[in-house]
């Protein structure tokens, strides 16, 4: 059954009928070529989903008949924000892809002292509307019940620092320098945490100090010096794993 994430509004109040808008009522008939009687899987931001019956079709506009409100899977067992510094070229594109497969439920990038990449304002408008877009194409190929929340602004890491001021979030600041490893003993009760990495540089020490003075965790990934974009892959994956999120 296709997939498809629709806002609140695109279904009526009695939770009867839904509608779908381009761009994907263009794939639905012209890639997909589905037709009048296809059922699909609607879904909308709260994650609540619903099995619809294509009633009437345009390249437009797609307007389905709800059958019945489909049981889902369980989530996560702790909400995950992943805050990246800004990397060169299509890494981040990538990362967004994978964590989004990997359960991340949000995403935030922000500037650290040896960040390159550094967009401006209009850059980083058309960025996000990229990655969110992103995004939901990863959801929909993992059937993602939720579609991660891209953070629309480029904050700076004292912002990030401030995240974890909430007294059941954990913060994790992912140092190579760092000499504790990210352990089983790590799985404590928190209802959510925040996974900071750094840019292809690396953090400076003096960032390091800053996180753990704002209560973050330094934690290193090994004695391998990793790539970025790996080391973000590594510390969500391994993350996910010790609190039961992969299997």
């Amino acid at each position: 059954m296709k997939r498809f994430y629709i806002p609140s509004n695109a279904i009526n109040l009695q939770k009867t009928q839904a509608v779908i808008n381009k761009p994907d009522a263009h794939h639905i008939k012209n890639v997909l070529r589905l037709e009048k009687g296809h059922v699909i899987q609607i879904i909308l931001p709260d994650g609540v989903s619903y099995s619809a019956s294509i009633k009437s079709i345009t390249n437009d506009c797609v307007i389905t008949d709800i059958l019945s409100q489909l049981n889902i899977s369980k989530p996560s067992t702790h909400h995950i924000t992943v805050a990246q510094s800004m990397l060169k070229d299509k890494k981040m594109d990538t990362l967004i892809r994978q964590t989004t497969e990997l359960g991340v439920d949000q995403w935030i990038s922000f500037i650290s002292e040896r960040s390159i990449a550094r967009p401006s304002k209009e850059r980083m408008e058309k960025k996000v509307k990229r990655w969110q877009s992103i995004a939901k194409s990863a959801a929909q190929q993992c059937q993602r019940q939720l579609v991660p929340e891209i953070c629309e602004h480029l904050l700076d890491l004292s912002q990030v620092f401030s995240l974890i001021s909430k007294k059941d979030t954990r913060g994790y600041f992912f140092w190579e320098k760092s000499k504790k490893k990210l352990e089983t003993s790590e799985k404590l009760s928190f209802h959510s945490m925040i996974l900071i990495f750094g840019p292809e540089g690396g953090f400076t020490d003096n960032e390091a100090k800053m996180a753990s003075d704002a209560g973050f965790c330094l934690l290193s990934l090994g004695s391998r010096i990793l790539r970025a974009e790996t080391a973000t892959i590594v510390g969500l994956s391994l993350t996910q794993f010790l609190h039961g999120n992969l299997y």
